[in-house]
């Protein structure tokens, strides 16, 4: 099979890829997915997330760990193994990050991934409910809706952080990231709107594109230093794929360095260790390994007060036939309708921590995740400063890569966890939830003393399963990739996901995901780049409008 491109991963970014790509009808292009379909009720129903997260068929359900500064504990994390990748099965949030993030990037010597040079991109993919304007799109393939936030749940939590003295910002995602905000959503008419559904639906009858599921890609296949192809394992058969122009790998920051890797792409002492012929020594394949790591506090309130009341046998029926019949009601929402981007101390000239706010709290019980009456804030660091490392368990393509993240090898960043469960307490104080607020369910009044809580982060830390930066982006001769994704060291080989992000964003990575391969597939393409916007926009660190 002889193609112009092979893209590996048909996640956000490989959807992206293909899609724009197959535009141009004298470009073949094969898109390789390891998963299979994403047709599925539980897919479409935002509602039913947590069976989506459950769902054996649809995940890769790797284990980050043992984790050193959790006590030795595993952590799970979520990855999609399906068309559409991790946005067929995430939490459909959308946070496109912080101006400042990619001022840094800039500061970086990535001149052209300065916020001004991101923003059109950012525009271009999306159609947002709440109309076009210099921060927003209009006409963009991926559908974007603000929240309702009707619950009354959600106007306590915005209330209480103004009570604190912060702002509510109208548009997190426009002038002003900072502050509490009524979240937004890949939901439209009631549905998941996944990347599959943006990008890839409209593209996957164009006879120039071929989608190939259910296939694992072992191994690039190289000619010198110039790759050439890809071998796949396809219903038990080993297959082989020719690109005359490009291999791009879409397959996120686990398996994009496990495939380089495999290929004899990577640190050389490790690949021998697996008896892999050495190809390229680039000793920073599968390191600088960042994610958002997080924990849930917990507070009881009246059944009456919390969600749960609306989810009991009935109303379960009764959201699954409104959904079914009208794509309406509870159904409809992903529950995380509210969220801020906050400082945890006044040390910081940027939104350190980000919440999630959601009306209703769960809890293990026999094995099994029960919601319960209350309500619950998840809070994440979002710039952490330690970083953890990928490596190849094996030569085995089946196996599972192996991952640490080294949440809290820096000291700073369990201060700054500690930081920000006091800061949550200190919202959950103030009098709009008088009414409503019960017992601290979790970490629980006992801790209070920071040697308390940080036993508690350490038990309960989790992640907001957003990996990145294993195959960095830069200009310095540490970087894996160049500005525009390409491997350093081989040719006719770029990567493109959230491995090359230079530096995690503050929020949740999928928008941004979007954003780099839009921009990106325009370089592949000879498409002269989209003219760098003028927007204004919110310095957090001066706290004066910048553009």
């Amino acid at each position: 099979m002889e193609y112009d491109y092979i893209v590996v991963g048909a996640g956000a970014a490989g959807c992206v890829i293909a899609s724009r790509l197959s535009e141009d009808p004298a470009v073949r292009v094969l898109l390789v997915e390891a998963g299979g379909s994403d047709r599925s009720l539980i897919v479409d129903m935002p509602a039913a997330l947590p069976f989506v997260y459950a769902s054996k068929r649809l995940g890769w359900h790797y284990q980050a760990g043992p984790e050193p500064y959790l006590d030795g504990r595993s952590i799970d994390e979520k990855r999609g193994r399906v068309i559409g990748g991790s946005t067929t099965i995430n939490a459909m949030i959308y946070n496109r990050g912080n101006p400042l993030d990619y001022e840094g990037w800039a500061g970086m010597g990535l001149k052209e991934w300065s916020y001004a040079h991101c923003l059109p991109y950012f525009r271009r993919l999306e159609t947002f409910s709440g109309g076009a304007d210099q921060w927003r799109g209009g006409d963009g393939p991926m559908r974007i809706k603000r929240c309702e936030a009707d619950h009354k749940l959600y106007d306590c939590f915005l209330r209480s952080g103004e009570q604190l003295g912060f702002p509510v910002t109208k548009d997190h995602n426009g002038y002003q990231q900072e502050g509490l905000h009524i979240a937004q959503a890949y939901i439209h008419e009631g549905k998941r709107w996944s990347a599959a559904r943006g990008y890839l639906d409209p593209a996957a009858q164009r006879s120039n594109l071929h989608i190939c599921t259910d296939s694992l890609v072992e191994r690039i296949l190289l000619d010198g230093d110039m790759a050439i192809g890809i071998q796949y394992l396809q219903n038990g058969r080993q297959l082989t794929a020719h690109a005359s122009k490009e291999v791009i790998l879409c397959a996120g920051a686990f398996n994009s360095p496990k495939l380089l890797m495999l290929s004899g792409i990577g640190d050389a002492d490790e690949l021998r260790q697996h008896g892999i012929d050495v190809l390229a020594h680039s000793p920073q394949i599968g390191k600088n390994l960042e994610n958002h790591p997080g924990v849930n506090l917990q507070y009881a309130t009246e059944r009456a007060n919390s969600l749960v009341s609306e989810l009991g046998p009935v109303g379960q029926v009764k959201l699954g036939l409104n959904w079914l019949l009208r794509k309406k009601g509870l159904g409809t929402t992903n529950f995380f309708e509210a969220g801020a981007f906050l400082r945890s101390s006044d040390r910081f000239d940027y939104p350190n921590v980000q919440f999630e706010f959601l009306p209703l709290t769960r809890q293990l019980k026999n094995g099994r995740l029960v919601a319960i009456p209350g309500f619950q804030f998840w809070l994440d660091l979002s710039r952490p400063k330690s970083r953890g490392r990928v490596r190849l368990q094996s030569a085995d393509p089946a196996a599972a890569p192996n991952i640490v993240f080294n949440h809290y090898a820096e000291a700073d960043d369990m201060r700054d966890m500690i930081d920000s469960v006091r800061l949550a307490r200190r919202i959950i104080a103030q009098r709009a939830w008088d009414s409503v607020r019960g017992e601290e369910l979790a970490p629980g009044a006992h801790a209070q003393t920071d040697k308390e809580l940080e036993a508690f982060i350490r038990v309960n830390t989790g992640t907001s399963y957003h990996p990145s930066g294993t195959c960095r982006m830069g200009i310095d001769a540490d970087a894996v990739v160049d500005s525009y994704g390409r491997v350093h060291g081989v040719s006719h080989l770029r990567v493109v996901d959230a491995s090359i992000m230079p530096r995690i964003v503050t929020g949740n990575l999928s928008a941004c995901i979007y954003m780099m391969a839009e921009k990106i597939s325009d370089h592949i393409r000879g498409k002269t780049a989209l003219a760098p916007s003028s927007a204004p926009w919110f310095n957090s660190a001066t706290g004066r409008k910048a553009s």
